[in-house]
């Protein structure tokens, strides 16, 4: 989606919002405009300020005009760059960020520095320094980042949460620190290293934003928010220097699977919610009010006088304990607090799932215990945010009106709400399928199939990334079984004609040109088949009609399970079978782990009666040993 804007555009737009970002700062040390907006005298202004007075510590406090610099970069620009992130990726972000755009700037002036290196050809270049991947830095720089975002709201609180100076000094210090790292080391290494937004990012983006782009099924080289530049013939091509191995500036779902059970994720993600619920906690214990954060907390404008005043007031007491170790001594409470309980939330859970899935194989098991990582970060993905907005945002929104408030506030909740339902669903299978699509498509089409013909007027393009999966995965297979199949049904022999009907049937049923692969029919589940009688009534020729059964109610099941995927999977399965029990344990490893247990239960009725099978019977590839 917005990775296809071209990389013109976005240069326009990084230099539009960077000399916006450069006019704020500059605000913080000089401004002669915003003040008059927040006088009590201008009621034309939304910012204006309220007559009444502020409750703080038990007293009673009739706040003054102040510059609004410090409230537009904290309630302003920070609430909407996390909104962007929840809305449309990291990868959106990463194009526009005017600290990113900035701290490019030694390379742009060919100030980078350079180490000589030796290439395999023998020659002598200057090369850009790489973060080495076993280095302190390159082992280590989650737990850096979480630091620094744990220090930046530290200071925040006891110094630049309103005091303009002091934020202009934080904003271009930071500015700085940004410079100095990516003159050091090459590429973006202040956004993958070291920059204090980046969890953030992580963090609300997830495997992928809510309309953000999947780089597993690009059909370019440039995907997501990839380095690239434009050359001389005006076309774009990739910039990338390699400064980080799992880069999710190319690939952000790769990068998320493959570090999700690193320890430094879970920190980030458990510690992170109690994080903001302690932020945000802090503006109650200090004042003693719920509306000092709306209120009263943009008039606190000279914050380094209070650094030494009382830390807290609880139950209409005042707690000596200097606003210096406060803030520290809460943020450090809420985040271990948090971390705690989600560590054991993850225990429990993955004991739960072991045991339930002790007789799988140990691939299963593990599969099993990724997903379940997975919906605990999400999970808490899902509440960060949301606490974030009601806790952070929505108090901050009194300068719009109702409507518009109220209207922003439902779009914030149901685009939550749908990044939430989506991304719970993702797994590591589910993406390494989707992975595969393009080339499983390319060698699709190099077979002699009318593919229009057979699904119905679709052609491979329009199919989902499951439906190519399964096809190209079993077409082979099918395809070779169905000439058995047909030989089988050519023969004369007089004992096999008594049961050609019933065999034509079930061909029909595992033919490819003759199935509907794509389209899921109203389908009614017949009950599991009673066991017979005897063991001879159950293994005659007339039992057949059984097989039959049995076939027709694994093959609805597992479309009701697994939609129109499910009958291809069955029948690409049962040539491989030689009975009933063979045949569902087949099935296990391909059933996705919410509907495994469903499918276990379900089929229990067709283990039960195939506890004793004669030898050398083919179950559903009994064409091809007849």
């Amino acid at each position: 989606m917005f990775n296809q804007i071209s990389e013109k555009q976005m240069h326009y737009v990084r230099w539009i919002l960077t000399i916006g970002w450069a006019v704020l700062i500059g605000s913080l040390f000089y401004d002669p405009l915003t003040t008059q907006l927040t006088d009590s005298q201008n009621v034309q202004s939304p910012f204006h300020i309220q007559p009444e007075c502020i409750h703080f510590q038990g007293a009673c406090i009739h706040p003054s005009p102040y510059d609004m610099g410090a409230r537009i970069f904290w309630g302003m620009v920070i609430p909407s760059a996390i909104v962007l992130l929840l809305l449309f990726g990291h990868e959106v972000w990463r194009r526009i960020c005017p600290l990113s755009f900035i701290a490019q700037l030694p390379r742009a002036l060919g100030l980078q520095h350079k180490r000589l290196t030796i290439k395999s050809t023998g020659e002598f270049v200057y090369e850009p320094v790489k973060v080495s991947k076993d280095s302190w830095l390159g082992r280590n720089y989650l737990y850096l980042q979480f630091s620094l975002l744990f220090l930046g709201l530290n200071i925040r609180l006891l110094c630049v949460n309103s005091d303009c100076l002091a934020l202009g000094l934080y904003l271009v210090s930071t500015i700085l620190l940004a410079m100095a790292v990516n003159y050091w080391y090459g590429g973006k290494s202040w956004c993958h290293y070291v920059c204090p937004m980046a969890p953030v990012q992580m963090i609300y983006t997830g495997p992928r934003g809510l309309l953000g782009s999947k780089a597993h099924q690009a059909k370019n080289n440039l995907t997501q928010s990839m380095c690239r530049i434009v050359d001389e013939k005006d076309k774009e091509k990739s910039a990338c220097v390699g400064c980080k191995s799992t880069c999710l500036d190319i690939d952000i779902e790769k990068s998320y699977w493959e570090e999700l059970h690193q320890p430094d994720k879970k920190l980030l993600y458990y510690g992170y919610f109690g994080l903001v619920i302690g932020f945000y906690l802090y503006f109650f214990l200090y004042s003693g009010s719920l509306d000092f954060f709306a209120t009263g907390a943009w008039n606190e404008t000279s914050q380094m006088e209070t650094l030494f005043n009382p830390g807290f007031y609880i139950a209409n007491h005042i707690i000596p304990i200097p606003k210096l170790v406060a803030v520290p001594l809460t943020l450090a409470t809420s985040t271990g607090l948090s971390y705690v309980i989600g560590l054991q939330i993850e225990k429990t859970y993955k004991r739960i799932t072991k045991s339930s899935n002790k007789t799988q194989v140990q691939r299963r098991i593990f599969s099993a215990l990724t997903q379940v990582q997975h919906r605990i970060l999400t999970t808490f993905s899902f509440l960060s945010f949301n606490a974030l907005f009601f806790l952070g945002i929505y108090p901050s929104l009194s300068w719009l009106s109702y409507p518009v408030k109220q209207a922003f506030t439902w779009l914030v909740v149901i685009a939550s709400a749908a990044w939430f339902y989506r991304t719970l669903k993702r797994s590591t299978e589910q993406y390494t399928r989707e992975s595969r699509v393009n080339s499983l498509r390319r060698s699709l089409n190099q077979l002699a199939i009318d593919f229009p013909k057979v699904l119905e007027g679709r052609s491979l393009e329009e199919l989902e990334a499951d439906e190519v999966y399964i096809l190209g995965t079993i077409l082979p297979d099918l395809l070779q079984d169905k000439e058995l199949l047909e030989e089988a049904l050519e023969q004369k022999d007089a004992d096999f004609s008594s049961q050609r009907e019933t065999l034509e049937n079930i061909s029909q049923a595992i033919e490819l040109t003759r199935c509907d692969l794509l389209r899921k029919p109203e389908i009614t589940i017949p009950e599991p088949p009673a066991p017979a009688p005897t063991q001879g009534e159950l293994y005659s020729v007339l039992n057949l009609e059984l097989v039959q059964q049995e076939y027709l109610y694994l093959d609805a099941l597992l479309a009701e399970l697994l939609g129109p995927i499910g009958p291809p999977l069955l029948r690409h399965t049962a040539l491989q079978a030689s009975n009933i029990q063979d045949l569902v344990q087949r099935l296990n490893p391909h059933i996705p782990l919410p509907q495994l247990a469903e499918f276990q239960r379900r089929t229990s009725p067709l283990l039960q009666q195939s506890k004793v099978q004669p030898e050398g019977k083919k179950y559903l590839g009994l064409a091809a040993k007849v």
